[in-house]
């Protein structure tokens, strides 16, 4: 599929710049204020004509009711046709919602599909996250695959390292692929010409591509009940073949429903990968998170694998 052309980038705010803002208007107007309109990305100097609109150069820009009402931490304002709207979209073909969420001052937002954060934000944040990801790999150089684009953090994280030479990346999700365009954080996904976005279905690109193509694959799917197809047999046979010897796969995968599987999906997961011939199946790395005041040990596990080198070697 082909990727959309440039689009200009919007506008965005969130509480901290429209605390900023409404601290101001309680001063003399006009006045001169300093705030992010990229979500942190960079800072400008905007001029405070009025209660209603600010000046950005010479452009005003509307200064809605929405923005002041009972404010929401989480909550991201985009601006769209003239007007501030909460940043987020709803498809009414598979009933899913998309909202993008705040994080934290200066730190990428992450996204929320019907309720379920593509990120650990508890005591993290994207950019910590995408670092765990990212560290429980010996090496990342060559040809890497990243299986599910999202925001596009990993990809980036992964293009940013030099011995990388290409990034394949795929999203079969339009929703996500839109807010990710729309996203400061980004940008740097359709700037880098090491990166190339795949419009289609992880399990629909791999089964086309060469025996022993990537040297590294990161596989960071959404939850189980959403997207069953890709913890299947067939998904890893396909993962197995298209990597090189020598080659990691870090793979991520939840715990949904341990207390009433027969089988944990972690358990599940290590066995399937070692069938299809991946060896040095183990746990990277987990998270300790909190619900109702007790320490769960165990709500998300990282695991790194590695392909056996049972071939001869070429030549």
């Amino acid at each position: 599929m082909k990727i959309p052309a440039e689009i200009p980038q919007p506008l965005f705010l969130t509480a901290v710049e429209i605390e900023a803002i409404r601290a101001a208007l309680e001063q003399m107007l006009p006045r001169r204020l300093t705030i992010s309109l990229n979500l942190g990305r960079s800072h400008r100097e905007v001029i405070l004509t009025d209660r209603n609109s600010f000046l950005l150069g010479e452009t005003p820009v509307a200064l809605t009711e929405v923005l002041f009402r009972k404010p929401e931490d989480r909550t991201i304002f985009i601006f769209e046709q003239e007007a501030w709207k909460k940043w987020q979209r709803f498809d009414s073909a598979t009933g899913k919602f998309y909202k993008m969420v705040f994080t934290a001052p200066a730190r990428p937002p992450t996204i929320e599909i019907s309720g379920v954060k593509m990120h650990v934000t508890k005591d993290a944040d994207p950019v910590m996250d995408t670092g765990n990801k990212i560290a429980t790999l010996h090496k990342i150089s060559g040809t890497v695959l990243d299986t599910c684009l999202g925001l596009g953090y990993t990809a980036i994280a992964c293009a940013e390292k030099k011995q990388v030479k290409r990034v394949l990346v795929c999203e079969a999700d339009m929703n996500v692929f839109h807010l990710c365009r729309q996203n400061p954080w980004s940008a740097a996904l359709f700037a880098n010409r090491k990166i190339q976005p795949v419009l289609v279905p992880a399990q629909d690109f791999i089964s086309g591509i060469p025996d022993s193509y990537f040297d590294v694959v990161l596989h960071d799917p959404p939850r189980f009940a959403m997207s069953p197809e890709l913890y299947s047999e067939k998904f890893y046979r396909d993962l197995f073949r298209i990597m090189k010897r020598g080659g990691e796969l870090y793979h991520y995968t939840g715990n949904p429903n341990q207390r009433v599987r027969k089988k944990s999906l972690l358990i599940q997961t290590r066995e399937l990968l070692t069938q299809v011939g991946f060896r040095q199946v183990k746990q990277a790395y987990f998270e300790k998170q909190f619900s109702d005041g007790m320490i769960t040990r165990v709500t998300r596990h990282f695991h790194s694998f590695q392909k056996k080198n049972f071939l001869p070697p070429h030549g």
